[in-house]
C-alpha cells in the first residue's frame, strides 16, 4: 500500500513515516503498528494506537474527515 499511495512518505525499510501522533505526510491519513515502526511489541502498537486515536479525534473536531491505515 505505501508504494501505491501518491504523496505518502516512506522509509528505506518500506514503513510509513509518521509523527509522534501517527500522522503521515498526507493530511488526514494516520498509521500505526508494524506499518509505521516495523516489527515491534503489541504494547508499543497499543501505545501508538492510543496516541493516534487522540490525534484523530482532534483532527475530526476541526476537519470532520479521516482515513486510517493500520497493520
Amino acid at each position: 500500500m505505501p508504494s501505491t499511495t501518491e504523496g505518502l512518505e516512506t522509509t528505506k525499510r518500506g514503513t510509513i513515516v509518521v509523527d509522534e501522533d501517527g500522522k503521515t505526510s498526507i493530511d488526514g491519513v494516520y498509521a500505526g503498528g508494524d506499518i509505521a515502526t516495523g516489527a515491534a511489541t503489541v504494547i508499543s502498537a497499543m501505545g501508538a494506537g492510543k496516541r493516534a486515536a487522540k490525534a484523530i479525534d482532534e483532527y475530526l473536531k476541526v476537519k470532520g474527515k479521516v482515513m486510517i491505515f493500520l497493520d
